[in-house]
């Protein structure tokens, strides 16, 4: 049940007895770029410290146990040209708890204190905790590079986008560096009256009583940019390849593919069981092939990002296999495009896809982010019919889609035979 509280500010329930609690989802939406995914990952951790009201985490810890053992938190995602910042609210359903109050009443206004009364000095945030959660924050981008695994990763999209499209949902440190607790108060200020605002609410709940409370929310009206979710990359002429040296023994070399993949016609199905037939599952041909089999890599998987046109390939060798490891891991792609693959593997993949997805209905995160794409696809997704469509996939449909890929980058992390992970 979708409902318009005012120009730009949207309201969504999701009416279900399956669960004993009740989620609310405050979901404010952007362009994504570099400068303001910075912004908004510090204040991720600013915001969800304190307020006016609970100036420390102690006094929010209490108020939680006082609603009954609530969970709150802030999040970032970032969907293709979008980025997306959270308010997170998991309260106990007060139909199965002999509760003196409206726990839903009283999360919202939990939710409006810590929204709209952040914790500050005069008309700034509060200067120690500014500062302590920057420092945090560089301390925290200075250990990326010490994940060598997600310091790969980093390295391979970075060198395919050679954009905005490269940063990450937490930002960048060197943006990181130039903020300031006045332009942090002021990003903060811009963020609530601009953003495309959406509020959803998970569970058993009287329908009359979240629209008065939502509506509470002083989320004033805005036009709001009209914001596109899909990003479209140009073709390269030619392979990036980029080399590191570490001192390690596992070797991270990691592929980047532009897939570009029709989001509107029944090619996505496709491309959703290919990637999961490729390196997605347990079942798919880089783990039992290159993993299982060949004892070629400690890891290997696949990942399909459908708002970006990426699929990558993530893979931790031993330096003394990478010729052998770099020819098997094609040779799983160029199998898949000539029909190598049995009857019996892409109905395997397929039924693992429909469980997974089956599973993930019993999760209210997992409804609560399926929901949140779909508000900004401005779609309402029917899951019998994806269900069916998956099932519906052929191999003559694997093969087509799988040669739709075009290899554009590739990152080596190496090192000698005698060094340390």
């Amino acid at each position: 049940m979708d409902y318009s509280l005012r120009p730009g500010v949207k309201l969504h329930i999701i009416p279900t007895n399956q669960f004993k609690t009740t989620q609310i989802v405050v979901n404010l939406t952007t362009k994504h770029e570099k400068k303001s995914s910075t912004y908004r990952s510090l204040l991720a951790n600013v915001l969800e410290l304190a307020s006016m009201k609970y100036p420390d985490q102690n006094k929010i810890a209490k108020q939680m146990a006082y609603l009954y053992g609530a969970r709150f938190g802030t999040d970032l995602e970032k969907y293709g040209q979008v980025h997306c910042f959270r308010y997170m609210l998991r309260l106990p359903n007060e139909r199965y708890i002999d509760a003196d109050q409206s726990l839903v009443v009283a999360g919202f206004d939990f939710l409006k204190e810590i929204i709209f009364n952040p914790l500050k000095n005069g008309d700034q945030f509060n200067k120690a905790l500014f500062i302590r959660e920057k420092n945090n924050m560089i301390a925290d981008f200075k250990s990326i590079k010490e994940d060598r695994q997600t310091h790969a990763m980093q390295q391979l999209v970075d060198l395919y986008f050679n954009n905005e499209q490269a940063t990450p949902s937490y930002g960048q440190l060197d943006e990181l560096k130039k903020i300031t607790n006045q332009s942090l108060t002021r990003y903060h200020q811009k963020m609530l009256a601009e953003d495309q605002v959406d509020i959803f609410v998970l569970g058993n709940v009287d329908k009359e009583v979240i629209i008065a409370k939502a509506s509470e929310l002083p989320f004033m009206e805005r036009t709001g940019e009209n914001l596109k979710l899909f990003y479209q990359q140009a073709l390269k002429d030619e392979v990036l390849v980029k080399t590191e040296q570490a001192n390690l023994t596992q070797a991270k070399y990691n592929l980047a593919y532009h897939f570009d993949v029709n989001q509107q016609s029944d090619e996505k199905y496709a491309a959703i069981v290919f990637n999961a037939l490729l390196g997605a599952t347990p079942l798919s041909k880089l783990f039992v092939n290159v993993r299982e089999k060949a004892s070629l890599a400690y890891y290997a998987s696949s990942n399909y990002s459908p708002t970006n046109q990426l699929l990558t390939i993530q893979t931790g060798i031993d330096n003394t296999n990478l010729v052998k490891a770099k020819k098997i891991i094609l040779q799983q792609i160029t199998d898949i495009q000539a029909g190598k693959f049995s009857d019996l593997e892409l109905n395997s993949v397929k039924k693992y896809l429909v469980n997974t997805f089956e599973a993930s209905l019993d999760s209210p995160r997992a409804i609560l982010n399926k929901a949140i794409l779909n508000a900004l696809l401005g779609r309402n997704a029917n899951q019998l019919e994806w269900i069916k469509k998956v099932k519906d996939v052929t191999k003559i449909d694997v093969i087509n889609i799988a040669k739709k890929l075009n290899l554009q980058a590739t990152f080596l992390l190496a090192g000698e035979p005698d060094g340390k992970n």
